[in-house]
């Protein structure tokens, strides 16, 4: 095999992203649409001269398909990821995986059992700048990571959510700003910083007419010790993006410009200076830069997802990847719902009663 042929199921939104960046791979190539809206679906198959399927499932039973991408609202992600496993097809899912951690648990446990390949797509990971930074924490440069912040703040109207019917409501989409919009920093932030241990979140809805969260925030403590701070929200009007590590031996910053800072000496040698109070060592600030080109993004992803099937190896982002953002962003709705500290395994069966729950509220109130 030199090329993995693709169906592509949902031909508008992100789907669109997906069969462009189809197209423009050389080891892709996009065999097939599935979307139950005919003038998408049609459009879609006119325009890069491929079949059209209104049945899912017909599109599954095509033998010249060997993968498919997943591009549908959230709530239909694993059930379409797992019937295609069991039509031998290798998946690719938008993010997120799943709703729940539980649904991303079984999407694991089928690939596995199928030994086929799940990958998720996480874009943010095949950023120049952001695997410069891994690069850098990796191999040591600024030390152990004690302390890290990271905001993801942006905005969206009500007309947003209005959209689609499936936006903002738990059943449906699984949550708002953590679980949309910023799992892909959540993501970015278990792959540079590690898996958390623990963490308090709180979640609210200050100004969209939606049952989900506009706004959250979780302060985490890490597996490697490090403490951790998250403030998300899809409320600010003026955007805040912003990346903090802090490490023993240096500092990375990243908001808008990308920045690391190494100390002249370590951290634990200042701090055991008994002789001066705010003695700080000398530090030079120096811009992160790619060693690349590149610019990374979807057709990134396809591209390493690709290259993956074809030798034989798991995708960069694979389902257990997929599914460590999944876990975060349930635990800061399970502990700002129980109002307590929850700690990682995340307990499935509590969050699964939570959201049977909050979906029973949401049709009680109809």
């Amino acid at each position: 095999m030199d090329k993995v042929r693709f169906g592509v199921v949902g031909a508008k939104g992100i789907g669109r992203t997906h069969m462009e960046s189809i197209v423009s791979c050389g080891n892709a190539e996009l065999v097939a649409v599935a979307d139950i809206n005919e003038a998408a679906g049609k459009e879609a198959a006119s325009k890069y001269g491929v079949k059209w399927f209104m049945d899912y499932e017909k599109m599954l039973e095509q033998k010249d398909i060997d993968a498919v991408s997943i591009c549908t609202p959230h709530f239909l992600h694993c059930n379409m990821a797992l019937k295609a496993l069991e039509y031998s097809k290798n998946v690719l899912v938008e993010k997120p995986m799943a709703i729940t951690v539980r649904e991303a648990d079984k999407m694991v446990e089928k690939a596995k059992t199928t030994g086929l390949k799940l990958g998720v797509v996480f874009q943010y990971r095949t950023f120049p700048v952001n695997r410069e930074i891994k690069r850098l924490i990796d191999g040591g440069e600024i030390g152990k990571i004690y302390r890290v912040v990271m905001e993801a703040c942006t905005f969206r109207t009500q007309a947003y959510y209005e959209s689609d019917a499936w936006r903002g409501k738990w059943k449906t989409e699984g949550g708002g700003a953590l679980i949309n919009q910023t799992i892909h920093n959540i993501d970015l932030l278990q792959w540079l910083v590690g898996p958390p241990s623990k963490l308090q979140g709180q979640i609210g809805t200050m100004y969209h007419n939606v049952e989900v969260e506009d706004i959250a925030s979780a302060t985490i403590r890490f597996e490697n010790g490090a403490f951790g701070i998250l403030q998300v929200s899809i409320v600010d009007a003026l955007d805040t993006s912003r990346l903090e590590i802090c490490g023993e031996k240096g500092k990375i910053e990243s908001n808008g410009e990308h920045k690391r800072a190494i100390m002249s000496k370590p951290l634990k040698e200042c701090i055991a200076d008994k002789k001066v109070w705010g003695g700080r060592p000398e530090s030079q600030w120096l811009e992160i830069k790619p060693k690349t080109e590149e610019k990374g993004g979807h057709a990134t992803v396809i591209k390493e997802y690709c290259d993956a099937i074809i030798a034989g190896k798991e995708p960069p982002v694979n389902g257990e990847e997929g599914r460590k953002s999944i876990e975060i962003i349930n635990a800061i709705i399970l502990s700002s719902f129980e109002e307590k500290t929850v700690t990682f395994p995340v307990d499935r069966d509590a969050y699964d009663r939570l959201m049977r729950s909050l979906s029973e509220k949401e049709m009680r109130q109809k």
